[in-house]
């Protein structure tokens, strides 16, 4: 749990680092999940673009549309981390959409 919690906010500070990123869901003490949306971009495109780079996340609605409308969006990019992964991963991760907000 503890390396969990820090992995998940590793992640969350690396991920403010990219260009028009809005985190959504930023409670304290939250893990795993990570839910963010890119300013002008539709979510699907990133899930996409994610995949050709070998990066696996979630992407669109995620069955809760009551909770879309309240944040005012149509869906989120959701990767999740785990006991499984590194901080290698999430920087792996990061690096990406940066390439991605520069095309």
């Amino acid at each position: 749990n503890r390396y969990e919690h820090t992995l998940t906010e590793y992640a969350m500070d690396r991920l403010y680092e990219v260009p028009g990123i809005r985190m959504i869901g930023t409670s304290p003490g939250k893990v795993s999940v990570l839910s963010f949306v890119i300013d002008g971009v539709r979510t699907e495109d990133v899930g996409r673009y994610l995949d050709r780079e070998g990066i696996a996340v979630r992407a669109g609605h995620h069955c809760a549309m009551p909770t879309m409308q309240h944040f005012g969006i149509t869906g989120t990019v959701r990767p999740s981390v785990a006991m499984y992964n590194t901080h290698d991963e999430v920087d792996t991760l990061v690096d990406a959409l940066k390439r991605y907000r520069s095309t």
